[in-house]
C-alpha cells in the first residue's frame, strides 16, 4: 500500500488486524436522555449521551443517507464517546428515523440545515462547555467535513467514517425507492456541493475507511486526506466493509475516534 504510519497526528496507516484493546471504562455513570432539536418550526428527534461530569465539549453525529440514529454503530459511539468524557449527540436527519421530512429543499440544503441546527442546539445546552467534534459516517461524514470547512474556528475536531469525495452518483434505485421518497417528498434533488473539491480550511481530521467498501471506494478517503491541513490522519482497514460491521473492526474504529477527540479537545483522563 502507499501509506505507511508517520506521527499520531499526522499521516497515513494501513491497518492489518482488529485490535480488542479499548479505552477505560469510566468511574462516573454516563446518562442518556431523548429530546429534541427545534429547526425552523420542526422538530428533529434526538438522543445525547452525558458523561458523569458536565459541562463537557460535545461530539455531534451525523448517520448516512438511508440510516438513522438507532443505527446499533452510533449507539456503540456514543456510549464509548460519553465513557471517554464527552457529550455525544445523535439525532435523526429529516426523513430519516422520527424526524419527519423537510419540503422545498435539496438533500444537501436539508441535510446541511438539519446538522447546523444539531451545532446550535448543542452549544446552548447546559452540559456543552462550547467545544465542539464532528463525527460521521458516509453521507454524514461528507456532511461534517463541509460543516468543519464553513466552521473551522468552532469545529475542534473532525471523524469521517467511509466518507465519500463525490455524491454526484447518489440515485433512487428499486430497493430503496420507499426509504428515499420519505426523504425526497418532493422528488429527488442533490442540491450541492456535490464534492469537496473546496475543502481548504480543515485541519484535525481523523479519515477511517474499510479497503472492501463496496459502497464508497476506499480512495475517496485518500482524496479527502490530501486536500486536509495538518494535523490529519487517514486509518485504512483492510478487511472492513462500509459499514465497519465487523465486530473488532468497529471496536477499533470507535478506539480510534475517540483517541482522536481526547487528543484535539483536550480532554484529560
Amino acid at each position: 500500500m502507499p501509506f505507511v504510519p508517520k506521527t499520531a497526528h499526522s499521516g497515513s496507516e494501513t491497518d492489518s488486524r482488529p485490535r480488542e484493546d479499548m479505552l477505560s471504562p469510566p468511574v462516573e455513570l454516563a446518562i442518556c436522555k431523548e429530546l429534541f432539536i427545534e429547526s425552523d418550526g420542526m422538530d428533529l428527534s434526538a438522543v445525547v449521551h452525558l458523561p458523569g461530569k458536565v459541562p463537557a465539549p460535545v461530539i455531534v453525529c451525523s448517520h448516512g443517507l438511508l440510516s438513522a440514529k438507532e443505527s446499533p454503530k452510533f449507539v456503540a459511539i456514543c456510549e464509548t464517546m460519553s465513557k471517554a468524557g464527552f457529550c455525544a449527540l445523535r439525532f435523526d436527519f429529516s426523513g430519516c428515523g422520527d424526524s419527519p421530512p423537510r419540503h422545498a429543499m435539496s438533500l444537501v440544503e436539508a441535510r446541511m440545515h438539519d446538522l447546523k441546527a444539531a451545532m446550535s442546539f448543542a452549544l446552548k445546552q447546559p452540559w456543552s462547555d462550547g467545544r465542539i467534534g464532528l463525527l460521521g459516517s458516509s453521507l454524514g461524514g461528507f456532511l461534517s467535513l463541509l460543516a468543519a470547512n464553513e466552521r473551522p474556528e468552532l469545529i475542534r475536531a473532525t471523524v469521517c467514517w467511509a466518507a465519500p469525495f463525490d455524491i454526484s452518483g447518489i440515485h433512487p434505485d428499486t430497493e430503496h425507492f420507499e426509504e428515499l421518497r420519505t426523504i425526497f417528498p418532493d422528488g429527488p434533488s442533490l442540491g450541492s456541493p456535490t464534492n469537496l473539491d473546496a475543502l481548504g480550511e480543515v485541519g484535525r481530521v481523523l479519515l477511517i475507511h474499510g479497503q472492501l467498501d463496496n459502497v464508497v471506494p476506499w480512495r475517496d478517503s485518500v482524496r479527502i486526506y490530501e486536500r486536509l491541513n495538518d494535523p490529519k490522519k487517514l486509518l485504512l482497514m483492510r478487511t472492513a466493509d462500509h459499514r465497519i460491521s465487523d465486530d473488532s473492526w468497529r471496536k477499533r474504529a470507535i478506539q480510534a475516534s475517540a483517541e482522536w477527540f481526547l487528543t484535539h479537545l483536550k480532554i484529560k483522563t
